[in-house]
């Protein structure tokens, strides 16, 4: 069976409640909060049955927000509404909507200093 090569990530964060608080409201989901080896963590939910992959948001000494690094592209049904909520959460737009072949792109800075993006399709 051939398997796409990136099955989770995970989102380094200083201050769990407030990451755990924007990123819930960005994407309008519900984050699991839990303790992993001694990590502090909150899962994003996962279906076995849908596309993509699951990782979480997590805070420990080697976790360490930055704008550097790679970029992690979350599907969503609507990047404007996705950007707006970030905004009204103090979220930066980091890159603005753009279109890339078939799809829409974007990404923000979130609260803790990570940029990430958005891909939605071009309908």
């Amino acid at each position: 069976m051939t398997q796409n090569p990136v099955s989770y990530f995970e989102i380094p964060v200083d201050d769990m409640d407030r990451a755990t608080d924007f990123y819930e409201a960005v994407f309008s989901v519900t984050l699991e909060r839990t303790v992993v080896d001694g990590l502090d963590m909150a899962l994003f939910p996962f279906d076995e049955n849908g596309r993509g992959v699951s990782g979480a948001l997590v805070k420990g000494e080697s976790y360490v927000p930055a704008k550097a690094g790679p970029r992690i592209y979350f599907f969503v049904e609507n990047i404007d509404e996705s950007l707006a909520r970030a905004l009204s959460k103090d979220g930066k737009v980091a890159y603005p909507k753009t279109p890339v072949g078939d799809f829409w792109v974007a990404e923000f800075e979130d609260t803790e200093g990570n940029q990430i993006a958005l891909s939605s399709p071009r309908e």
